[in-house]
């Protein structure tokens, strides 16, 4: 029996190209075709600002406005000093997310707004106002308080 198989490269995640860029500093031309079809300019930027360390080299970056990814790649190789500590400090929302689709279309309605700009405006306010915009949409005590419990 034959045996089938392949030796394959790990796809490269964004992780592994901040890994890159922070502790191994390989070359570009390491990396293969598909590991390079990844690298995403946006995310890279988005995931070293999030170190309040880089931040001010980010932000410096961002101005140059690098197009390619082999030169984003080395500047930021260049710039960022080498670390073993990849470690980053990543930004996470403590807003409610909003489940209930009814909710969300009644905030819709009564803004006339899109769903998405109702869930919006859902997580920046609190309950007692969700409530009210419920209640003023005619929607009965009980399930007011089931949609928020759902939310």
């Amino acid at each position: 029996m034959k045996s089938t198989t392949t030796s394959k490269v790990k796809q490269f995640s964004i992780f592994d190209f901040l890994k890159a860029i922070i502790d191994l500093k390989p070359d570009w031309d390491k990396f293969t075709v598909e590991q390079k079809k990844t690298f995403n300019n946006f995310m890279i930027h988005k995931f070293l600002s999030m170190n309040p360390k880089y931040i001010e080299i980010v932000n410096y970056i961002q101005k140059l406005n690098i197009q390619d990814s082999k030169k984003l790649y080395e500047v930021y190789c260049f710039m960022i000093p080498q670390s073993k500590n990849t470690y980053s400090p990543f930004v996470k929302s403590n807003v409610k997310k909003m489940s209930s689709p009814e909710a969300l279309q009644h905030v819709s309605e009564y803004f006339k707004c899109s769903t998405s700009e109702a869930s919006e405006y859902i997580q920046l306010t609190d309950e007692k106002w969700l409530e009210n915009i419920l209640l003023s949409k005619g929607v009965d005590e009980k399930q007011v308080k089931k949609l928020i419990k759902n939310g």
